[in-house]
């Protein structure tokens, strides 16, 4: 009796153990949706040194807020956020760094805007001004919460696009991204769509819309690393005030070349490394 009660207890003992393991193995990920498929790629390329490594990427989107909530409570090893953190955000996680640049973009399911929209045209079709594409169809714009990186973004980019971008979140009607994978299906779905979403997932979804210019110039990796594209979203790693093994290792991997290769292959500008 007391033979078996020994093995069953270190069987126990086993399992608890392979259960800890496997648990260290897994880096569980939150953020903005459109990092998702860039780090699922990264993480791809970071197992060929750690193939025992997972990834549990958490969707839906947690957005930015709602990912660097989670990691200040323990729930998540790294986030991967799309707005600069604020002093309080700063006091309650560890260390982060820039990831990459990627254009921030207008798309469209099949709009045609020839050249493009200046940014003055743009805040006119945000406060209901211009409400047709040059050929006279109808735009339907798709909108984001005004807490989301987007919306953030769209009104920092001149104090109209702050004006307008307020003013079409009042607009009876108005269709809503819940979040940017559900907004990229809505601008893909949708006739006569205007919407935003970032060239570095256009790139990792195989996404087929059309990118609108703005000002006459297109959104590209070469215009924004020239600067003659002005607008991108930015990707900020994020890690807890204490890291574990593996989202340090993983770390490690995203400042390497072979990384920065990988963020240049998907239209993403690295950051420092």
């Amino acid at each position: 009796m007391a033979r078996k009660r020994y093995w069953s207890l270190a069987t126990l003992l086993t399992l608890f153990l392979a259960a800890v393991t496997a648990n260290a193995a897994t880096l569980v990920v939150g953020g903005t949706g459109s990092s998702e498929p860039i780090i699922r790629l990264l993480f791809e390329e970071f197992r060929k040194q750690a193939p025992e490594a997972r990834l549990k990427h958490l969707s839906p989107p947690l957005g930015s807020g709602g990912a660097l909530n989670a990691l200040a409570a323990g729930r998540i090893g790294m986030a991967v956020v799309g707005r600069p953190l604020r002093p309080e955000d700063s006091r309650r996680v560890g260390r982060h760094f820039p990831l990459a640049d990627t254009a921030f973009v207008f798309a469209s399911r099949d709009g045609k805007a020839g050249a493009g929209f200046t940014l003055e045209q743009i805040a006119r079709i945000y406060d209901g001004g211009l409400r047709t594409w040059p050929d006279g169809t109808p735009i339907r714009l798709i909108l984001r919460p005004a807490f989301e990186s987007d919306s953030i973004t769209l009104k920092a980019m001149s104090a109209k696009m702050d004006r307008a971008v307020t003013a079409a979140a009042l607009r009876p009607g108005m269709v809503m991204g819940d979040n940017d994978f559900h907004t990229l299906k809505l601008i893909a779905d949708t006739p006569g769509s205007l919407g935003t979403t970032t060239l570095g997932m256009l790139a990792t979804t195989g996404s087929r819309v059309v990118v609108v210019p703005i000002d006459g110039v297109a959104p590209s990796l070469a215009n924004l690393e020239n600067g003659s594209y002005a607008w991108c979203k930015s990707l900020t790693v994020v890690l807890p005030l204490r890291p574990g093994v593996l989202a340090e290792r993983f770390l490690a991997f995203l400042r390497s070349p072979a990384a920065a290769k990988l963020l240049l292959e998907y239209d993403y500008l690295p950051g420092v490394q």
